[in-house]
């Protein structure tokens, strides 16, 4: 049995639009999607370590079973970078996902890498689930700088999409991911980075895209589980 975990962007939460049009399909074919607050409450002390450590809890009970993970900007990122350490991760579906993390955050703050001393201990930053600032501490950043040094190596079957208008995260930054890895397939779209004008489209390939590796049948979109 193979199950599912959906992760959810950078300042953004498991009842995002994106995440409840997924969990709603998931639902209607009776499969059991499993969406984890990447924050567990706390975007102030949020790091990827702790992401890291939530996702690996989620996965912990399982107890084994293989499971496919479906990751949306920073939860892209996440994905992959847990997939490179779990052998349980099968397959991994990725929308706009936040590769090149640390550097794209500190052109847009204008932080200085080699000067953390520099650095505010905190920043507010617009977060999608409370529609206002939110506060989060700059440690976030030093934390990314390990992870920045992660190869991504684990020859995976990994599918993006990603929007050409995408003003997050810019698209090349998964046209340079899947031309250097030739298991990663990648679908660009007339879209923006929440790629909201395309959900229904992008759900249906990620079902084609499991389906295909054999871990959700293919003839039908009903599905209950024994």
């Amino acid at each position: 049995m193979t199950e599912f975990v959906y992760l959810h962007g950078f300042a953004s939460s498991p009842f995002s639009k994106k995440a409840a049009a997924f969990k709603k399909k998931f639902d209607e074919m009776g499969i059991s999607l499993e969406a984890p607050d990447l924050e567990e409450g706390g975007f102030e002390d949020m790091t990827l370590t702790r992401q890291m450590n939530i996702l690996s809890k989620c996965l912990d009970q399982f107890q084994g079973r293989g499971a496919c993970l479906i990751g949306s900007s920073m939860g892209g990122y996440l994905a992959v970078l847990a997939a490179q350490k779990r052998e349980d991760i099968r397959a991994v579906y990725l929308m706009a996902p936040g590769f090149n993390f640390l550097e794209r955050w500190m052109k847009r703050l204008n932080l200085d890498l080699n000067d953390e001393a520099s650095w505010e201990p905190s920043i507010p930053i617009f977060h999608y689930r409370y529609g206002e600032n939110k506060n989060i501490c700059t440690g976030v950043f030093k934390d990314a700088m390990e992870w920045s040094k992660a190869g991504f190596n684990r020859k995976l079957p990994t599918r993006i999409v990603h929007g050409i208008n995408d003003e997050a995260v810019g698209i090349d930054e998964s046209r340079k991911f899947a031309s250097s890895h030739p298991w990663c397939s990648l679908h660009e779209l007339d879209a923006d980075h929440g790629l909201l004008t395309h959900v229904d489209w992008i759900i249906n390939d990620c079902l084609m895209f499991f389906r295909k590796l054999k871990f959700l049948p293919e003839t039908s979109d009903t599905w209950t589980r024994r």
